[in-house]
């Protein structure tokens, strides 16, 4: 996860969208160009918890209102997300948790950027206790993965697009 100051709270990307996907949850999730601010990723489950990730990324930035900001380009994709608060707001370590209600998570005054190579799928298919089926886990082993991060202005954006797009 990365840290960034609040104004930097327009996300764009090259991915699935427009709403929140993962790997076992993105039939209706299409490739294209998506923006927004990084509040209407968020989505107010009952119990607070991870959401509003994207996958098959090609890029996604973090900009200010005036398009500068941040830019991570996958080699090849990757998954991410973004929120107002830190990402412990939702999952405080142990397995009993004090943020039972959506009115428990605050918005800070910061953004956190979450830039992953993938996420396990998130299940519940069959009954929301299920686990995900078995192509939608992660083993446990060494994995890596690559990425760039560079400075995004609202022209490197634009000249980003069009290169990405074409590849």
């Amino acid at each position: 996860s990365i840290t960034l100051n609040k104004q930097y709270d327009q996300m764009a990307w090259l991915g699935r969208g427009p709403h929140e996907n993962y790997c076992d949850r993105n039939g209706s999730s299409f490739v294209g160009l998506y923006k927004g601010s990084v509040a209407e990723q968020y989505f107010a489950y009952d119990r607070p918890q991870e959401n509003g990730n994207k996958t098959d990324v090609r890029w996604m930035s973090l900009t200010d209102l005036k398009g500068n900001g941040l830019m991570v380009i996958g080699a090849p994709t990757i998954s991410g997300s973004a929120y107002l608060f830190p990402t412990e707001d939702l999952d405080e370590p142990g397995t009993r948790k004090s943020q039972r209600h959506i009115s428990d998570i605050q918005p800070k005054d910061m953004v956190t950027w979450n830039i992953d190579f993938k996420q396990m799928g998130v299940g519940g298919d069959t009954s929301w206790g299920a686990y995900p089926h078995q192509p939608y886990l992660i083993p446990a082993r060494k994995m890596e993965f690559s990425f760039r991060l560079c400075p995004a202005q609202e022209k490197g954006v634009k000249e980003n697009q069009r290169y990405l797009e074409m590849k």
